[in-house]
Order: structure tokens, then sequence, then C-alpha cells
């Protein structure tokens, strides 16, 4: 398998092709390509209902967070944050399909928030990346899908 080297510092790292798999951000590309193209098989109304129900479940996995975190503040605000996030899922089926975009940007913001933080939930390092990646790219389909084409 070919090699890719990048130079960084004064040493040189080794990188396989088949390493792009461990990198959270290619993770949730690859997760966005697998999962969005059902979405170009739906009529309008079956998408955003798909797409309301996976904003929702993406800003209640923060609960599970909160809850392994162990601190009831921490637990509480995670739970009223994803109540947020739900809501503008439930705006987005019932009002404008903008929501959804707009909730996955503000997540991929809500990701990025638990970087280094001792005030949010511990989150996985791997996860952050991972989930901005996702969002913002979901939340860039969404836009085309609904407002371009």
């Amino acid at each position: 398998m070919a090699q890719i080297f990048e130079k960084t510092g004064d040493h040189v790292s080794h990188h396989r092709h088949g390493d792009i798999l461990k990198s959270p951000v290619w993770v949730g590309v690859l997760f966005v390509l697998l999962t969005m193209p059902a979405h170009l098989f739906l009529d309008e109304k079956s998408s955003i209902a798909l797409a309301s129900i996976t904003l929702s479940l993406i800003g209640g996995a923060y609960i599970g967070f909160g809850a392994a975190d162990g601190r009831a503040r921490v637990f509480w605000a995670e739970l009223a944050v994803a109540l947020l996030f739900g809501s503008a899922a439930f705006l987005g089926l019932i009002w404008h399909w903008a929501f959804l975009p707009l909730g996955l940007a503000l997540h991929a913001l809500w990701d990025m928030s638990h970087h280094n933080s001792y005030r949010l939930a511990r989150i996985p390092n791997w996860y952050i990346p991972f989930c901005v990646a996702f969002d913002l790219l979901a939340a860039t389909f969404f836009v085309l899908l609904y407002a371009v084409f």
C-alpha cells in the first residue's frame, strides 16, 4: 500500500491510506456520505421528518454524556440544551425546514464548546471533531437539498 509522507518538525511521519479511517473528521465525512443519500430517494416531507429525527438524536447524545459525567448540574445543563435541539428539530418538522440545518450548525458550535471544557460534560476526544464534521456537512447538504435542488 502506498504511503503518504508528511513532514512535521524534525521528523517525517508515515501514514497509510487505511489510517484515514482512524481520523474522527474523516469518519464524520464517511457517515455523511453513507447517510445523506437516503434523503435523495425520499419525498421532501419524509426527508424533513428523517432530518428532524437525526437532529433530535444528535442533540440527545449529550444527555448520555451528561449522565456519565456524574455532576448533576452538568446533566441538567446538557438535558436543557438537548431540549433546545429537539425544539429546533420539531420546528423544522412543523414550520420550516431551515431550523434543521440551523440546529445542526448550532450543534457544531455546542460540540466545539466542549473542547477542553471543565464546566460541561466530559466528551471523548474523538467525538468532537467527528460530530463537528458530520453536523456542518449535513447542514450544508440540507440547505442544498431543500433550497437549491
